[in-house]
């Protein structure tokens, strides 16, 4: 409550690698509250939807993207935008951002708050309906595609006095794979030499984005004040030719 600048949110983020840690006590003692039907709904997600949007996207650009999606790299985020631990002067819920991975998925409580930047007018938000399901995709796409498929730009606005939630499920390719784009894509926008050479991997590139947004949720502090709002220009400089 003390950092207005930074996301007005409480997470919980979950993957199948934390998952196997948990203590099995506590995992009981997590059920009485719903915990295990959490991880069913995401797994349901999984197992319904992530090959049928790589099959999509397989079809955009032309190369399998099951290549470099192996080993289930997943991450789960529950999210809370809750007015109790939010600064009641701030309307920033999640500052504007990218994801680094290759798709999104965000399922909505029905409140509104979500916004996407309109891909040919910088600057212009587009509110995204409260009952809407989301997919969006990241940074890794982008690269993985040539260029072909763009990423998605978003934030999401509070309403003073108004709590909403939020279930996510981020897929990205295996932290070892090389990151470029495939083989049968077309590149239709020149990539800098250390992504054309595959001298960049999947687990480097979070590294890189990771600073910027640990800084933009308030999780660690920035060496040269503000720069939540260099997240995406940083990571372009670093792409692009």
């Amino acid at each position: 409550m003390n950092n207005a600048t930074s996301d007005q949110k409480f997470t919980i983020d979950l993957s199948p690698a934390r998952n196997g840690r948990i203590p099995e006590a506590l995992r009981e003692k997590l059920a009485g509250d719903g915990f295990n039907d959490v991880l069913d709904f995401f797994e349901e997600v999984n197992s319904t939807y992530v090959a049928q949007i790589m099959s999509i996207m397989h079809g955009l650009i032309g190369a399998d993207l099951g290549q470099v999606h192996k080993t289930g790299n997943l991450n789960y985020r529950l999210c809370d935008y809750n007015t109790d631990t939010a600064d009641p002067t701030s309307d920033n819920g999640c500052g504007a951002h990218t994801d680094y991975g290759t798709f999104t998925i965000i399922f909505q409580d029905g409140t509104s708050g979500l916004e996407i930047e309109d891909a040919e007018q910088p600057g212009l938000w587009v509110p995204v309906p409260g009952d809407a399901t989301v997919v969006l995709a990241g940074w890794c796409a982008v690269i993985l595609s040539g260029g072909n498929i763009r990423a998605t730009r978003h934030r999401v606005r509070r309403t003073p006095g108004v709590r909403r939630l939020s279930a996510v499920l981020f897929v990205a390719p295996d932290v070892e794979a090389t990151l470029r784009p495939l083989e049968d894509v077309k590149v239709v926008r020149p990539f800098t030499k250390k992504v054309m050479d595959g001298q960049l991997d999947v687990g480097e590139f979070k590294e890189v984005m990771g600073k910027k947004w640990r800084r933009r949720e308030g999780n660690e502090k920035s060496d040269d004040g503000d720069d939540t709002e260099t997240q995406d220009s940083e990571i372009e400089r670093f792409i692009w030719a």
